[in-house]
């Protein structure tokens, strides 16, 4: 008999005092914090602070387990599988650090679970901006619950975020089905939740239920990481990529593959606009993402063809140009970023220079 309904598995890193308001978000759950087992799994943090909250919250609560990886892996995948093996609950859900939950969202999504006898819940989310919070819009609009036996009978709940924290699994389901997160890398919280929506006998999305709070950060060094637009990150997402491709083709599921990737490619190629990488990191990463573009790329409308042109040099392998459209497109949109005068005289001898 499992010994919590609910185990909440935490990868921490230098987390500090967003932790607190994260484990409070725990304490304050309607289903009962004694039916929950939290988990936190350290990547190596350097943070004194973060170190002794977690020594502290593992000595002071029995549900709570605070382990210390040896050395830092870089990336969540890690943490969560090494949380996932230890998990003692019914149901198993994944939380980021700095985020939280709204009250009732372990107890309707467990409930969710039981009544309806899936292996898989979603809810909605909220993001959560310093200035505003805004409730995530997904591609079913106003719609509410969506019951599914199999993800055959709803393709696109392929096309939703795949945001691994608001999603709760049956652990046997995923234990029995081998169902494991990617290492070493990025768009592990992707891979999974696709392979998961593959192998689920019944599967809910709350559409119209915000269950979680998506904290937002981009200054300094107080950075999410869909901000961080580094070498490493945004390379570490391209292999997360290649092993979704890979998994698509182990399951006999390239056909959805274009479905899957529809939201993520432009938005990859939009990091890489922001990011002011070298040329040379540039031209590395438009050659390395040639089979991936080639294979799945389908236009998503929310960039209103604006990376048409810088796509079609990376599918026909002008990766130079794709280097030299890729920085025009920097400059625009820097130029968007400041609204003076100057910028829209600058935005105008862009123009006419092409």
């Amino acid at each position: 008999m499992d010994k919590y309904k609910v185990s909440v598995v935490v990868p921490t890193f230098n987390t500090g005092d967003f932790l607190v308001e994260t484990f409070e978000s725990f304490m304050c759950q309607t289903i009962g914090f004694e039916n929950i087992e939290v988990i936190f799994v350290d990547d190596a943090s350097s943070d004194d602070y973060t170190l002794d909250l977690l020594e502290e919250l593992d000595s002071c609560y029995s549900n709570v387990s605070s382990v210390f990886l040896d050395v830092n892996s870089g990336f969540p995948g890690t943490g969560r599988n090494v949380g996932l093996d230890l998990a003692q609950g019914e149901c198993v859900i994944f939380a980021d650090h700095d985020d939280t939950y709204e009250e009732n969202a372990f107890e309707i999504m467990y409930d969710e679970i039981a009544s309806e006898n899936v292996d898989m819940v979603i809810c909605n989310f909220n993001q959560v901006f310093p200035d505003r919070t805004v409730p995530f819009k997904s591609i079913f609009g106003d719609s509410g619950k969506i019951n599914v036996n199999s993800f055959k009978e709803e393709p696109d709940l392929l096309r939703i975020p795949a945001a691994i924290w608001t999603r709760m699994f049956r652990r046997e389901f995923l234990q029995k089905n081998k169902i494991n997160f990617i290492e070493g890398m990025l768009a592990e919280d992707v891979h999974l939740a696709i392979n998961a929506s593959f192998k689920a006998s019944g599967i809910v999305y709350l559409n119209d239920f915000y269950g979680y709070n998506y904290k937002i950060r981009d200054s300094g060094k107080d950075k999410s990481t869909i901000h961080v637009r580094n070498r490493k990150y945004i390379e570490a997402m391209l292999n997360g990529y290649y092993e979704i491709d890979k998994l698509l083709n182990d399951e006999n599921k390239v056909s959805y593959g274009k479905k899957i990737f529809k939201s993520h490619l432009t938005s990859w190629l939009y990091t890489i606009v922001l990011s002011k990488l070298s040329n040379s990191d540039k031209l590395i990463l438009f050659r390395k993402s040639y089979n991936i573009f080639d294979n799945f790329y389908v236009e998503d409308p929310f960039f209103k063809g604006k990376y048409k042109k810088l796509v079609n040099h990376i599918i026909n392998r002008e990766f130079e140009k794709a280097v030299d459209e890729s920085n025009y497109l920097e400059n625009i949109q820097e130029n968007i970023n400041d609204k003076t005068g100057k910028s829209r005289i600058k935005r105008l001898l862009n123009k006419f220079k092409r």
